[in-house]
């Protein structure tokens, strides 16, 4: 191996963030067949105290093999074959460090939203949070209703089982109420579960019934009805595949049916990402102009 070749492998390895000691023994042992920590550590020059922790890392990089002999050796790995695990290595790296910041982010959100700072609060990137259980998806919803200022767009599952449980939403939709007082335009879109099949006439007619008692139950409970100027309700036989709520244009509530109890919400995920919210608003909208039906 010439020596250009050898200082383009140490450039690139000082680029792919190697420290010194790491790129000597690494190119030591392209040099060699196999060779003991004693002879490394004279050979590339690293003190005897470091190199078991030197050789550790590269065998953990995927760079260097160890083979369980008395004493151990070590070699390299074909030199095509290190390199591809190094990339694959700081490409690993990079994701946990990318990752554990994005957590720290929506912390920070969630907190500088929610504080009293001067601060510029319009989105710019993509931030997601998950919230588990009825009261920590309550939490997460009523923080961002209270921020709405233009529109909210809701779907919403609708059966029997839902009249049950709506009456005991109140915090959910008194924020509801609160934003139409505040001006914010709602649009509420409900589904049933039907497929795409055409529908008998008992089967829309039940549908027709059970949606004629959920308007009565919203007004009743929560003061909430279609005389309030800015609030819409309409309705869909056929499902959603995946049911969400945008708010302003920016944010996007992904929720996730309890498969055990499909009219309650196991999880929700909750999207700060106004590409995929104009996508959805446009969908949803569609659904909303072309196929639902009012009442």
């Amino acid at each position: 191996m010439s020596n250009n070749v050898k200082e383009e492998i140490y450039i690139f390895l000082k680029n792919a963030k190697l420290s010194s000691y790491e790129i000597n023994t690494f190119i030591t042992l392209l040099y060699s067949k196999e060779l003991t920590a004693k002879e490394i550590s004279e050979r590339a020059r690293v003190p005897t105290g470091r190199i078991y922790e030197i050789l550790e890392g590269l065998h953990d990089i995927g760079m260097i093999e160890i083979h369980d002999s008395r004493p151990k050796v070590y070699r390299s790995l074909p030199f095509n074959t290190a390199f591809e695990n190094l990339i694959s290595y700081k490409e690993n790296e990079r994701k946990k460090e990318s990752a554990f910041l994005t957590n720290q982010a929506q912390a920070l959100e969630s907190k500088l939203y929610n504080s009293d700072l001067y601060i510029k609060k319009e989105p710019s990137k993509v931030f997601w949070s998950t919230a588990f259980g009825v009261n920590s998806i309550f939490s997460l919803y009523v923080r961002h209703a209270n921020e709405l200022k233009k529109e909210l767009l809701i779907t919403g599952f609708l059966n029997e089982n839902t009249l049950k449980i709506i009456r005991f939403a109140k915090d959910y939709y008194e924020v509801i109420y609160k934003a139409v007082q505040r001006g914010v335009k709602v649009k509420y879109l409900w589904s049933f579960d039907h497929d795409e099949r055409a529908l008998s006439t008992d089967e829309k007619s039940r549908c027709e019934t059970l949606y004629n008692e959920l308007i009565e139950t919203l007004e009743k409970y929560f003061n909430i009805s279609l005389k309030m100027k800015g609030f819409e309700m309409k309705y869909i036989y056929k499902r959603f595949p995946t049911y969400y709520d945008i708010f302003d244009n920016q944010r996007v509530l992904i929720k996730l049916q309890n498969p055990l109890q499909i009219s309650r919400i196991f999880a929700c995920m909750n999207v700060l990402d106004t590409t995929l919210a104009e996508a959805l608003r446009e969908k949803f909208l569609n659904t909303w102009l072309l196929e639902a039906i009012e009442i």
